[in-house]
């Protein structure tokens, strides 16, 4: 009930940011896809003989302040009888728009649902929502305070949001921002090329299949924090391409059975990896 309660809001979060953005005349008529792609080396489970790696397909779309993502994980086991799974799936649909109350004060809100599955869909939706106040201050800094709210069968949770930035006013210089879930700091050496080195936390729960080896109509999440150096290249206007390495750290395997009890957890070995996306705006 709480589930469906929280999805209705978000979905109502999202059809009014359509409203509003007509209302304000601020839509931006401009498409972005963009491809995706990353792949985490083989790493030992701290507990076990198994051995996994995982590699990662998507595909991005933007629209005014909409987005819709799908993407595909694969996973390769070794040192295993049997495999927990083949491969997960991910579909999100989010919006983000910002308001502009004044010369000083900025309003950015959120809203997103998202279903994770290994092959059955029902039971696999999450939803999420924040809205954020922010301070600009006329240096190019900013900070910012808000709450958000997350719900999941698996993972529920309200938090505030506090965000410090600071952002150059042309398209060259040194921009960072620090908070949760990403702080990172980024040089732009020209408006075609840019270097960012970040951290963020990552997590995400998948609905396994009612048939999984593992635990039927279950649930399986995974945590971890993850450091990268990525680049950024503009070969021409329309198109960006960003690389660069990754090294995840604190990472969590958890079971949940189908009621949202936690059954187990597993650590595994920090682990490297690599990413790759390319965009094109139309």
């Amino acid at each position: 009930m709480k589930n469906s309660l929280f999805l209705r809001i978000c979905l109502i979060a999202v059809f009014l940011f359509t409203l509003t953005s007509t209302a304000y005349g601020f839509e931006q008529k401009q498409i972005e896809l963009k491809t995706l792609f990353s792949h985490n080396l083989k790493s030992d489970f701290k507990n076990s003989d198994a051995r996994v790696s995982s590699t990662r397909y998507g595909i991005r779309a933007n629209y005014s302040y909409f987005t819709l993502l799908y993407d595909y994980t694969d996973y390769s086991w070794s040192r295993t009888n049997e495999k927990p799974w083949n491969g997960l799936h991910n579909i999100s649909l989010s919006a983000r728009k910002r308001f502009i109350l004044n010369e000083d004060w900025m309003l950015s809100t959120g809203a997103a649902v998202r279903s994770l599955f290994e092959k059955e869909i029902s039971s696999s939706f999450g939803t999420g929502a924040d809205i954020t106040f922010i301070r600009l201050f006329s240096n190019g800094w900013s900070a910012g305070i808000g709450i958000a709210g997350v719900y999941h069968p698996v993972a529920n949770a309200l938090f505030p949001v506090i965000t410090i930035g600071y952002a150059p006013t042309g398209d060259q210089g040194l921009s960072v921002r620090a908070g949760f879930p990403e702080t990172y700091a980024k040089y732009a050496f020209s408006p075609n090329l840019s270097i960012k080195a970040y951290g963020d936390y990552m997590t995400r729960a998948y609905r396994l299949k009612n048939s999984s080896p593992v635990i039927s109509k279950g649930y399986f999440r995974e945590q971890g924090i993850r450091f990268g150096l990525n680049m950024e290249v503009k070969p021409v206007n329309a198109m960006s391409i960003s690389f660069g390495p990754y090294y995840i750290v604190d990472r969590k395997w958890k079971i949940y059975n189908k009621r949202g009890n936690r059954l187990s957890t597993e650590r595994l070995d920090n682990t490297p990896g690599a990413e790759i996306s390319i965009s094109w705006r139309f």
